[in-house]
């Protein structure tokens, strides 16, 4: 394998390529989103808002939405496929079209509560019929009240400034700081967002049609970002969201010890971009990470570094990681017993103790979770290339070409 510098572009970012969608979908004029990722979630929010009468077009890098300018959404029923975001996104639409919706999904979204999103809509007094905050979900006509709302999901928040383009004065108290590409691309396109500390609200709730531009994954890029660190080749990440929001990971190997450059730093339709150099040390750090929010996507990424670091390690608020695609905190610890790493199980942290070497995997059983799918490609590469994954396919969730990309960078 070469020693030659890394040279990495990643795929657009998901979590801002679905909020872009449905918010141009309540403009009244067109909007291009340049650049687009083109995935199984951001396909089936397209087809979604399709059914519900969006005009969306699509090109070769680029989706054309003709918005239906807030109402007006045909009375459809739709499948969200296994779109957690978009699900939570077109929500607080639905409940302002004066009609009923059912909403259902496939696979993984099956097995997530909602009961965050859907509490907070209950409390507004929205109808809603549920099977105990599970999918399927009938939506009815509802006047939703202005409310104050505390949560740490992103994406409850999101869902809840996207009813405050029909409710003003919905209050929400984050109980942390949450990414927040909705409040950007809100901003960007003429809204007013009042923030106070933690506190924050729409002022203005008047959306002004303007194209979009979607950057890199960040969270995508992580995974290159691992595999470098540990065959210790240098990594330059391009055109690569950086929102500060996002960029725990960063900041968590930089602890680790290793050097994180960041230049040609930009805004692309509200968003930090810039260039990312990545120089792997020779020995990883111990680190402690007491907020897993800004890292939530990359934390199986970190506990495989924390694995090989040198010294206990920890990752705290673990609960957080229980409702995703999987149980992320269940899968950590299964991981890293199949690698033969102690580890100690707390009430809501996962402590680990590194290790210079690894055990031999012979399967990973993905549970159908993109992330963990990566991961196993990481462990493809530096613990066994013929490690058997089970429902690999499943990266196409977020990153259709994860496979072929490392293939293309010559891991394989």
């Amino acid at each position: 394998m070469s020693e030659k510098k890394i040279i990495y572009y990643p795929p657009a970012d998901k979590s801002i390529t679905v909020r872009a969608l449905v918010i141009a979908s309540l403009c009244s004029e067109k909007i291009i989103i340049k650049n687009p990722l083109i995935s199984d979630d951001t396909v089936n929010s397209v087809k979604a808002l399709i059914r519900l009468g969006v005009n969306i077009k699509n090109g070769s890098d680029f989706i054309e939405v003709t918005g239906k300018c807030k109402y007006g959404f045909h009375q459809r029923d739709i499948d969200c496929g296994e779109s957690a975001l978009f699900l939570r996104l077109i929500l607080p639409v639905l409940l302002n079209q004066k009609k009923t919706y059912r909403i259902t999904g496939k696979k993984t979204l099956l097995r997530r509560s909602f009961k965050d999103t859907l509490s907070a809509f209950e409390s507004m007094g929205a109808h809603i019929k549920h099977n105990n905050y599970h999918l399927p979900i009938t939506v009815y006509p509802s006047e939703l009240k202005p409310v104050k709302y505390r949560t740490s999901s992103a994406q409850t928040k999101s869902s809840l400034l996207i009813a405050s383009l029909y409710t003003k004065e919905i209050k929400i108290i984050e109980d942390v700081k949450t990414r927040e590409h909705t409040e950007r691309i809100l901003e960007y396109l003429g809204c007013e967002i009042k923030k106070n500390g933690n506190k924050l609200y729409i002022a203005k709730n008047q959306l002004m049609a303007k194209n979009l531009e979607i950057c890199g994954d960040i969270s995508q890029a992580a995974v290159f970002i691992t595999i470098s660190l540990f065959i210790g080749r240098e990594i330059l990440v391009k055109n690569c969201g950086i929102n500060p929001l996002r960029t725990g990971f960063l900041k968590a190997i930089s602890d680790m010890g290793v050097v994180v450059k960041i230049n040609n730093k930009r805004y692309i339709s509200n968003e930090l971009v810039g260039d990312i150099l990545i120089k792997p040390p020779k020995i990883l750090k111990a680190i402690k990470i007491y907020n897993i929010t800004p890292l939530i996507d990359e934390v199986f990424l970190i506990a495989l570094l924390m694995a090989s670091a040198d010294g206990v390690s920890e990752i705290k608020n673990t609960e957080m990681i229980r409702n995703k695609e999987s149980d992320r905190e269940n899968e950590i610890i299964n991981l890293l017993h199949m690698l033969g790493v102690s580890f100690k199980k707390k009430k809501n942290s996962i402590v680990i103790y590194g290790t210079k070497s690894f055990k031999k995997i012979s399967c990973i059983d993905t549970k159908g979770d993109h992330r963990l799918a990566m991961v196993a490609g990481v462990l493809k590469i530096i613990n066994n290339p013929k490690i058997k994954v089970k429902n690999k396919s499943c990266v196409s969730k977020t990153y259709p070409d994860f496979w072929d990309d490392l293939i293309k960078f010559g891991f394989f």
